[in-house]
Protein backbone atom coordinates (compact mmCIF):
# COMPACT_ATOMS: atom_id res chain seq x y z
CA UNK A 1 0.00 0.00 0.00
CA UNK A 2 2.99 2.23 0.13
CA UNK A 3 2.49 2.91 -3.77
CA UNK A 4 -0.86 4.93 -2.73
CA UNK A 5 0.97 7.32 -0.41
CA UNK A 6 1.27 10.60 -1.00
CA UNK A 7 4.55 12.82 -1.66
CA UNK A 8 5.56 16.23 -0.83
CA UNK A 9 3.09 17.36 -3.74
CA UNK A 10 0.23 15.21 -3.20
CA UNK A 11 0.59 13.05 -5.38
CA UNK A 12 0.94 9.14 -5.51
CA UNK A 13 3.22 7.49 -8.04
CA UNK A 14 1.18 4.29 -8.08
CA UNK A 15 -2.23 6.39 -9.05
CA UNK A 16 -0.70 8.32 -11.50
CA UNK A 17 1.06 5.66 -13.77
CA UNK A 18 -2.03 3.66 -13.68
CA UNK A 19 -3.83 6.50 -15.10
CA UNK A 20 -1.07 7.47 -17.35
CA UNK A 21 -1.25 4.27 -18.90
CA UNK A 22 -5.42 4.23 -18.95
CA UNK A 23 -5.84 1.90 -16.08
CA UNK A 24 -9.39 1.85 -14.69
CA UNK A 25 -9.40 -1.70 -12.68
CA UNK A 26 -7.29 -3.14 -10.12
CA UNK A 27 -7.24 -6.81 -9.35
CA UNK A 28 -5.87 -7.86 -5.81
CA UNK A 29 -4.07 -10.97 -4.24
CA UNK A 30 -2.05 -11.60 -1.81
CA UNK A 31 -0.99 -12.23 1.48
CA UNK A 32 -2.85 -10.49 5.07
CA UNK A 33 -6.42 -10.35 3.27
CA UNK A 34 -7.78 -8.50 6.58
CA UNK A 35 -4.98 -5.11 6.60
CA UNK A 36 -2.72 -5.20 3.15
CA UNK A 37 -5.69 -6.60 0.42
CA UNK A 38 -8.66 -4.70 2.37
CA UNK A 39 -6.17 -1.07 2.56
CA UNK A 40 -5.19 -1.04 -0.58
CA UNK A 41 -8.88 -1.97 -1.83
CA UNK A 42 -9.91 0.96 -0.36
CA UNK A 43 -7.41 3.30 -1.65
CA UNK A 44 -7.92 2.04 -5.07
CA UNK A 45 -11.53 2.74 -4.93
CA UNK A 46 -11.49 6.30 -3.59
CA UNK A 47 -8.83 7.21 -6.16
CA UNK A 48 -11.82 6.02 -8.77
CA UNK A 49 -10.47 2.40 -10.00
CA UNK A 50 -12.88 -0.73 -10.14
CA UNK A 51 -11.30 -2.94 -7.61
CA UNK A 52 -11.24 -7.09 -7.82
CA UNK A 53 -10.41 -9.07 -5.39
CA UNK A 54 -9.39 -12.57 -6.24
CA UNK A 55 -10.67 -14.83 -2.99
CA UNK A 56 -8.80 -17.53 -3.71
CA UNK A 57 -5.77 -16.16 -4.06
CA UNK A 58 -5.88 -14.27 -1.02
CA UNK A 59 -4.96 -15.05 2.55
CA UNK A 60 -4.23 -14.18 6.28
CA UNK A 61 -2.90 -15.40 9.18
CA UNK A 62 -5.88 -14.45 11.41
CA UNK A 63 -9.00 -15.84 11.68
CA UNK A 64 -10.41 -12.25 9.65
CA UNK A 65 -10.00 -14.03 5.77
CA UNK A 66 -13.45 -14.70 5.09
CA UNK A 67 -14.82 -11.22 7.17
CA UNK A 68 -12.67 -9.30 5.36
CA UNK A 69 -13.50 -10.24 2.01
CA UNK A 70 -17.37 -10.20 2.74
CA UNK A 71 -16.21 -6.38 3.46
CA UNK A 72 -14.83 -5.70 0.58
CA UNK A 73 -17.52 -7.47 -1.52
CA UNK A 74 -20.13 -5.28 0.39
CA UNK A 75 -18.36 -1.75 0.39
CA UNK A 76 -15.69 -1.37 -2.28
CA UNK A 77 -14.80 -4.62 -4.13
CA UNK A 78 -15.68 -7.14 -6.34
CA UNK A 79 -14.83 -10.32 -4.99
CA UNK A 80 -14.14 -12.96 -7.36
CA UNK A 81 -12.40 -16.40 -7.76
CA UNK A 82 -9.33 -17.18 -9.68
CA UNK A 83 -11.34 -19.23 -11.94
CA UNK A 84 -14.19 -16.19 -12.84
CA UNK A 85 -10.98 -13.56 -13.09
CA UNK A 86 -9.36 -15.77 -15.98
CA UNK A 87 -12.78 -16.91 -17.48
CA UNK A 88 -13.87 -13.11 -17.50
CA UNK A 89 -10.64 -11.56 -19.70
CA UNK A 90 -10.56 -15.18 -21.38
CA UNK A 91 -13.81 -14.59 -22.30
CA UNK A 92 -15.70 -11.93 -21.65
CA UNK A 93 -13.56 -8.79 -21.50
CA UNK A 94 -14.30 -4.89 -23.32
CA UNK A 95 -13.10 -1.83 -22.46
CA UNK A 96 -15.89 0.14 -21.21
CA UNK A 97 -16.56 3.54 -18.91
CA UNK A 98 -14.48 3.76 -15.42
CA UNK A 99 -17.40 2.17 -13.17
CA UNK A 100 -19.24 -0.01 -15.71
CA UNK A 101 -19.34 -3.89 -16.02
CA UNK A 102 -17.11 -4.28 -18.72
CA UNK A 103 -18.31 -7.37 -20.51
CA UNK A 104 -19.93 -8.70 -23.05
CA UNK A 105 -23.13 -9.41 -22.18
CA UNK A 106 -23.77 -5.63 -20.53
CA UNK A 107 -21.19 -3.00 -22.05
CA UNK A 108 -23.40 -0.72 -21.15
CA UNK A 109 -22.89 -1.18 -17.42
CA UNK A 110 -25.40 -3.04 -16.22
CA UNK A 111 -24.31 -5.96 -13.41
CA UNK A 112 -25.00 -9.60 -14.27
CA UNK A 113 -27.90 -10.67 -12.11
Amino acid sequence: DMFWNFDENGDSYLDEKLKSEGVDTIVLSGLWTDECILSTAYAGNSRGYDVVVVNDATATATANHEISLTVASSTVANVLSTDDVVAYMSNDFVTGERGAVKGVRHPDGRKDD
